[in-house]
């Protein structure tokens, strides 16, 4: 693995990028339809190396870790941007751990470059027979984008391409758009088994949606307090009045709790105690943080934060699906109790 990096020059360079490439124009753009948008900021991302963070060194990429990618994420979240980057390197950190060198050598220089993206295939019903797979997907985030699936058959997980005969992606409508959604129908399609650590898969999951809530949380809460500053009303801005200072308060006090048990979700995956239970508890405080936040944002707005054409409801959208995104909340808390179970017994 690569000299660890500065994170916040790792964070400043992103932003930097991110405020001139996917500015709110830009983002509202893609919502109303311009595909060429998500085109762009696929090619400038994959040139500067977005992409290639949690690659291994020896297949393209820098070789950092769950450290740096958390940056990555946060920053994304905090426009909503449109990259399917999430799902694409969690497939990427599964093949990194467990495919074979083939399968290394085949996705991970695609994934490092941006020219494939992947996405998770894990609720449905689909059976394996022999090196095919047919059955259901309902719902695949990012599913739209992807070139190669991690598919879960029974107890057995496969990567299925989605470029061959036997796999039909359909896109699904979204509340939030800045997220494709499909179904995939496989009929006998080709597959490849891989081995999967399914503990390190749901933790990078639920740290990487973690770490997209708190950006998110954090840009929505920004532009509020900006806006409570200007807007008027019986000649004062509206931020001076109590109540309101009240309520922005206890969301500051909330995000920075969902920030400080994300940071030490983060910290302990490099040998801390109890990882995979701090992720979960972090991924659940931080999607219920976010969606406090946004939903609050679009009142203190007042009547311009129910417009279309205002950024309120990009975030309330993002802050929404997050909450399911990857298993709900219920899902993740029961994954924690399960691994403090196991500590305890």
């Amino acid at each position: 693995m690569s000299e660890a990096i500065d994170l916040e020059e790792l964070r400043s360079g992103i932003r930097s990028v991110l405020d001139v490439e996917a500015t709110s124009e830009r983002i509202h753009r893609h919502y109303d339809g311009d595909t060429g948008i998500l085109a762009d900021l696929k090619r400038i991302t994959g040139e500067l190396g977005w992409s290639a963070l949690g690659i291994p060194e020896d297949h393209g990429g820098l070789g950092l870790g769950l450290r740096e990618l958390a940056v990555l994420y946060r920053e994304l979240g905090r426009g909503p941007v449109p990259l399917p980057f999430l799902s694409t390197m969690i497939v990427a950190d599964i093949v990194a751990r467990g495919g074979t060198p083939e399968q290394q050598a085949r996705w991970l220089p695609a994934f490092a470059a941006a020219t494939c993206f992947a996405a998770l295939g894990l609720d449905g019903t689909v059976t394996l027979s022999g090196d095919c797979v047919t059955g259901q997907l309902d719902i695949v985030v990012d599913g739209g984008d992807a070139g190669v699936l991690l598919v879960r058959a029974g107890d057995r997980y496969v990567l299925v391409p989605t470029d061959q005969p036997g796999v039909t992606v359909a896109l699904l409508p979204a509340v939030d758009r800045t997220r494709s959604l499909a179904s995939v129908t496989l009929e006998a399609a080709a597959c490849e088994s891989i081995a999967v650590d399914a503990d390190a898969l749901a933790v990078h999951a639920a740290l990487g949606v973690a770490s997209d809530c708190i950006g998110g949380a954090e840009a929505i809460l920004e532009k509020t307090i900006d806006y409570l500053k200007v807007r008027v009303q019986f000649g004062k801005p509206i931020g001076a009045f109590q109540a309101l200072k009240h309520r922005v308060a206890d969301h500051h006090l909330a995000l920075e709790l969902a920030r400080s048990l994300l940071d030490t979700a983060i910290a302990a995956q490099d040998g801390g105690v109890e990882p995979a239970a701090l992720a979960a508890l972090a991924r659940v405080q931080a999607a219920e943080v976010y969606a406090a936040i946004a939903d609050d944002a679009v009142q203190l707005h007042g009547g311009i934060g129910f417009t279309w054409e205002h950024d309120c409801h990009l975030y309330l959208k993002r802050a929404r699906l997050n909450e399911m995104l990857y298993g709900d909340a219920e899902r993740h808390l029961d994954r924690a109790a399960d691994h403090l179970m196991e500590q305890t017994a």
